[in-house]
């Protein structure tokens, strides 16, 4: 019967826990600031041990679970309206390059040493600091670079060429299912669709994998392996 009962308990906690972090939006896990690392371990916390231990109430661990969701929610739409309240809780990028030169006022106030300064440099490729012109710690914990005119790779606007135009391939088919959203959004039917594929010799969706719509106007398909 515990068995059942942890089982049971699992179930509606994960369809409550994925209902609630739908609500409460999406981000990159690069784009967590402290703040939302603590309220995703605290929330899984409350789950956790309210699967385990039979004396918690399910009722009571609805209202935790609703309230540690619902107060991010509330202070994320406060953030939107409100630049000091956004700075006061998710504090702002902080400057630790200007204009080529290490700023250590403000490395010692967010608690930064050079060694993590150098080692995320490294990981966007860059070995020297000289090569650095602006770089900003962001809110959540990510280096921003800005390399100096000599470092920077030469790109074609450097060099005047000019390229095509191109955009996003929109997908129409998944997994063997036409996307008729999609297709819309390109302006076409499912009728264009089917006669496109039939002029490849394929007279069933379903042996389609993927199939997009690219910005040059051409359909890219790939067929199953069967």
């Amino acid at each position: 019967m515990n068995y059942f009962y942890v089982f049971i308990k699992s179930v509606a906690t994960f369809f409550i826990l994925l209902i609630l972090t739908r609500l409460m939006g999406r981000k990159q896990l690069s784009q967590i600031t402290f703040f939302d690392y603590i309220v995703g371990i605290t929330i899984g916390s409350i789950a956790g041990s309210a699967i385990i231990d039979r004396d918690i109430s399910k009722y009571d661990t609805i209202i935790a679970l609703l309230v540690w969701s619902m107060l991010p929610i509330i202070i994320g739409s406060i953030n939107l309206k409100s630049i000091r309240i956004r700075k006061l809780i998710e504090s702002e990028p902080v400057i630790i390059i200007q204009n080529g030169v290490v700023n250590e006022k403000n490395m010692k106030k967010v608690r930064y040493n050079i060694g993590d300064l150098l080692m995320q440099l490294r990981e966007k490729g860059i070995f020297e600091l000289s090569e650095v012109e602006f770089a900003l710690l962001e809110a959540h914990g990510e280096l921003s670079v800005l390399k100096n005119s000599q470092s920077r790779e030469v790109t074609l606007k450097d060099l005047n060429i000019k390229v095509p135009y191109k955009g996003m391939t929109i997908e129409v088919i998944l997994d063997g299912a036409i996307l008729n959203q999609n297709l819309s959004i390109i302006n076409k039917d499912e009728a264009w669709l089917i006669n496109e594929l039939k002029n490849r010799n394929i007279n069933d969706v379903k042996h389609i994998m993927y199939a997009g719509y690219t910005s040059e106007g051409k359909l890219e398909v790939v067929k199953r392996q069967i």
